[in-house]
């Protein structure tokens, strides 16, 4: 994949820049190094939030027409895809109702407007709500009365439901990624945080409900988080997945375009500042999240709420997130394990951390599956194919990025010790005068 590419597509879609497209960068990509960069489009959610920039800036011109035609197919496939979801939301919502179950919506539709300005340019795979934890049998009763299957996991949390496949044996088109067709899951979440797998401990309120928000999107109403519960979901949901080694480029767009959108609403970060200081570990990995979508896509995070950060891992926090968020990032946290060197800050007792390290850095379970929509062969023999070939991949992977991870190990330690001598808060870590790796 090009490397350049990727970061010409990065850059704009910053979202403070508003530059043109620049016609001797553009065409110096070739159909081939776009072909090569597709998978990697729709895996970091970008695609079509590429293409609506093109659009809007009459730059269609600056990629190959097999390029345009292909994300015009995207969109429109898109399209049905949310149309069929907003569909299923108004069927959703109607259960629920129909056995008195009280609800929230998380992601999806309700990051409109405030993350994301069109939700057909944005991909969504499940539908996600929250409820109350007395209500999750009454849940289940009524997701298997409706012809809901439940996938049992180790991990309990969220509960997830799908329907049978309407459609067994019909192989998927290029666009299956974003087809109508593709399945969808039901996350049923009664916490907003877990903790079984990274070991970190973060005591949220238990007031959701309390402070819940109604939203509407089309001729929907539904309740949904609070503004800035939202946004420590959000936050959350992407520190999360930068730990787990997969966090799509499209969350830190989705927050980018939040804090550009309300930056100059000194009220609401008074609000959200008030709602995180008092919960361990979420200040930090609000600096974390909020510094990688500033540093990716240019929206700056605003004074109210800069200033109220304070934390002594500040320092070491931002060192990682210049050293190594931004190229990680790129690739969807899936290039390297240096996400261990940030996960480390958030757990205090070193045998926990040890089982940790070991974990991710040798893993002995069978890798995920691909979802169904990079199978697009329907033959059993091309699935075992291509479930072989995935497997490889992760092998040399995990080989690789061991090695790495080694290899920067030392280098990582001295710079975390000269880090720690700064106790200060996270604006006046930006604002000291230092070397350039401790800026964002």
């Amino acid at each position: 994949m090009n490397v350049t590419l990727v970061k010409a597509v990065v850059d704009q879609l910053n979202l403070t820049r508003n530059s043109s497209f620049d016609d001797r960068v553009w065409s110096s990509f070739s159909e081939a190094d776009w072909e090569k960069a597709f998978t990697w489009l729709d895996l970091s959610g970008l695609a079509l939030h590429l293409r609506d920039r093109l659009e809007r800036m009459n730059s269609r011109e600056m990629i190959p027409v097999s390029v345009r035609e292909r994300l015009d197919r995207c969109q429109a496939e898109n399209r049905l895809r949310v149309q069929a979801m907003t569909e299923e939301l108004k069927v959703l919502s109607g259960m629920f109702k129909s056995e008195a179950i009280e609800h929230l919506v998380l992601k999806g539709f309700s990051l409109y407007p405030d993350y994301c300005g069109d939700p057909a340019i944005r991909t969504q795979y499940d539908h996600d709500f929250l409820i109350r934890s007395d209500s999750v049998s009454r849940t289940a009763a009524l997701f298997q009365a409706a012809g809901y299957r439940r996938k049992i996991s180790s991990d309990e949390h969220p509960i997830e439901y799908r329907r049978p496949d309407r459609h067994p044996g019909r192989p998927l088109e290029l666009v299956g990624y974003y087809s109508p067709q593709l399945g969808r899951s039901i996350e049923l979440h009664y916490r907003l945080w877990e903790s079984a797998e990274e070991k970190i401990e973060i005591d949220l309120a238990r007031d959701f409900f309390e402070h819940a928000a109604a939203r509407r999107w089309n001729e929907i109403e539904y309740m949904g988080l609070g503004d800035e519960d939202a946004l420590v979901f959000q936050v959350l949901h992407a520190f999360r997945h930068i730990l787990r080694n997969w966090c799509r480029l499209s969350a830190f767009l989705e927050i980018a375009h939040f804090l550009n959108r309300r930056s100059a609403d000194t009220s609401f970060w008074i609000r959200f500042a008030r709602r995180i200081n008092e919960v361990r570990w979420v200040p930090e990995a609000t600096m974390v999240v909020f510094c990688l979508s500033e540093t990716l896509f240019g929206a700056p995070i605003p004074e109210a709420i800069k200033w109220q950060l304070t934390s002594a891992r500040y320092p070491v926090l931002a060192l990682w997130t210049e050293r190594y968020g931004r190229n990680s990032a790129l690739a969807n946290f899936q290039s390297d394990k240096y996400s261990l060197f940030l996960h480390r800050e958030f757990v205090q007792d070193s045998v926990t951390w040890a089982g940790i390290r070991k974990r991710r850095l040798f893993p002995v379970q069978r890798p995920h599956r691909l979802p169904a929509a990079f199978q697009r062969r329907s033959s059993r023999l091309a699935r075992l194919w291509i479930d072989g070939c995935h497997a490889i991949r992760r092998v040399r992977f995990h080989a690789a990025s061991v090695f790495k991870y080694a290899w920067e190990y030392p280098r990582w330690m001295r710079l975390r010790r000269r880090s720690q001598a700064l106790t200060v808060p996270y604006a006046q870590v930006q604002s000291t005068p230092r070397d350039s790796s401790w800026n964002c």
